[in-house]
């Protein structure tokens, strides 16, 4: 263990995938003889400002980060509250990490920073790559 406290990290998004992974991971808290903190990260994966020649394509560039950024409140809003019915897991607000590098390196980087005892992956994040 790296402290005293278990750390559990899920990364999620707003999918039936996610939501299973933190069911799993509510229940394998619920199953710690030891203190533990369970934290949901959400990754939002940003447009690069547009250095071109052409205006307009950081311009849809930006009207794009707009979409993205919209779709992600309303994920973070479902997210926690699916995350209030565990008020016994001790889980916080979920965890929001934005950049303009993909989902995938922005969660490495989160968990890097503070390396977490167990790391639940729920999401492939399949539909914020394509955006």
């Amino acid at each position: 263990m790296s402290s005293t406290v278990y750390r559990i990290v899920v990364a999620a998004d707003d999918s039936p995938i996610s939501k299973k992974a933190i069911d799993y991971a509510v229940k394998l808290c619920s199953n710690l003889s030891v203190p533990y903190k369970l934290d949901v990260v959400y990754a939002i994966g940003l447009n690069p400002a547009g250095i071109t020649a052409f205006g307009f394509m950081s311009g849809l560039d930006r009207m794009n980060n707009v979409d993205i950024q919209q779709d992600a409140k309303a994920s973070i809003a479902n997210l926690n509250a699916y995350l209030a019915q565990f008020d016994e897991t001790k889980a916080n607000a979920v965890i929001v990490k934005t950049s303009t590098k993909d989902c995938g390196y922005i969660i490495e980087d989160y968990i890097n920073q503070d390396p977490p005892d167990i790391l639940v992956l729920g999401s492939s994040n399949k539909e914020g790559i394509q955006k």
